[in-house]
């Protein structure tokens, strides 16, 4: 479980890589639309020197390996960038990961439903149909 000063770099860093993209300060046409682009979260280590940086690309006109890629690539300005705007001993190392929660997340709520309209599962639900339910014995 992250401390009190990972958490708080951990939020520091989310909110600033999102305002690098969002003001385009990384040239990249990899990157563009930069609203496609979204930091869903940061895990550091603890002694603050890596910091795995979460990304979803929302637009399917990007491919989620491009993004990452150019992320990789200005990981480098990224931390200049951070080093001029953040009080810290050490910016990070910065490694670019796809979040696939969300997708991930997309598919069990797809299989669900699919259970629910094939009557194994009532509405609602998230459990066997009533009739379905394994008896005590």
């Amino acid at each position: 479980m992250a401390n009190r000063r990972q958490q708080r770099v951990e939020q520091l860093l989310r909110r600033e890589i999102a305002q690098l993209l969002l003001r385009g300060e990384l040239r990249d046409p990899r990157l563009s639309p930069a609203s496609a682009v979204s930091i869903t979260g940061v895990d550091i280590s603890g002694d603050l020197s890596v910091a795995r940086i979460y990304v979803d690309v929302l637009a399917e006109s990007l491919r989620s390996a491009d993004v990452l890629e150019a992320l990789a690539s200005g990981a480098g300005l990224i931390r200049h960038k951070i080093g001029e705007r953040l009080v810290m001993r050490r910016v990070p190392e910065l490694r670019f990961e796809a979040d696939e929660s969300i997708a991930r997340g997309a598919r069990v709520e797809r299989i669900l439903s699919e259970l629910r309209d094939a009557g194994a599962l009532e509405p609602g639900s998230d459990g066997p149909a009533a009739g379905d339910a394994p008896e005590d014995g």
